[in-house]
């Protein structure tokens, strides 16, 4: 019931709690689409809608982890994980102005602290293996978008919201991905 995974990945999953993966996916994939196709939806009623989605995976998380056994040691990392969605989905919920306004700052200042990691990474690479002009450019690029989020936080964000429905999009395509595979093993094995 349970699958041998790689040295290094997460712990195993029993095969027959797909389903639950199933749920995730599909809850990223709707939030996705509606951060797509309605961009112009006020930024409070997408953060609505998030902290909704992240209630559900909270709650899942939190199902998931439950159902491990109490000496695996990714039962309190999930624990976590699951306790953290769940209270992020409530603040997103209860006090979207002021989520909405938290998030883009947060962002904003990830946004540049990634980008000079970026840069940073680019010029110790330039030591080793001569210019590597891309990450530079990618992370001048990151720093300049986190600046412009910082000032301009209204304009910015709308656009972010396409970027984001489509890295939901994303992960909701590779939880479907994956709750199949699990479907596919735990069919083979009934």
């Amino acid at each position: 019931m349970v699958e041998r995974m790689p040295p290094g990945s997460l712990a195993p999953m029993p095969r027959r709690l797909w389903w639950l993966i199933v749920l995730r996916g599909i809850a990223a994939l709707l939030f996705g689409l509606i951060a797509i196709f309605w961009p112009g939806v006020s930024l409070a009623l997408l953060v609505i809608i998030f902290g909704a989605y992240a209630l559900v995976d909270g709650t899942i998380t939190l199902m998931l982890a439950l159902r491990r056994a109490s000496t695996d040691p990714t039962r309190g990392l999930l624990m976590l994980t699951g306790i953290g969605s769940l209270l992020l989905g409530l603040v997103c919920v209860l006090w979207p102005e002021a989520a909405v306004t938290l998030l883009i700052y947060l962002l904003a200042a990830w946004i540049i602290l990634f980008g000079i990691m970026a840069i940073a990474g680019s010029l110790r690479m330039r030591r080793q293996v001569g210019p590597d002009w891309p990450i530079s450019k990618g992370g001048m690029l990151l720093v300049a978008v986190g600046i412009l989020l910082l000032f301009f936080p209204n304009a910015v964000a709308v656009a972010a919201t396409w970027v984001i429905g489509a890295a939901a999009l994303l992960v909701g395509l590779g939880l479907l991905a994956f709750a199949w595979r699990r479907y596919q093993q735990d069919s083979l094995v009934l």
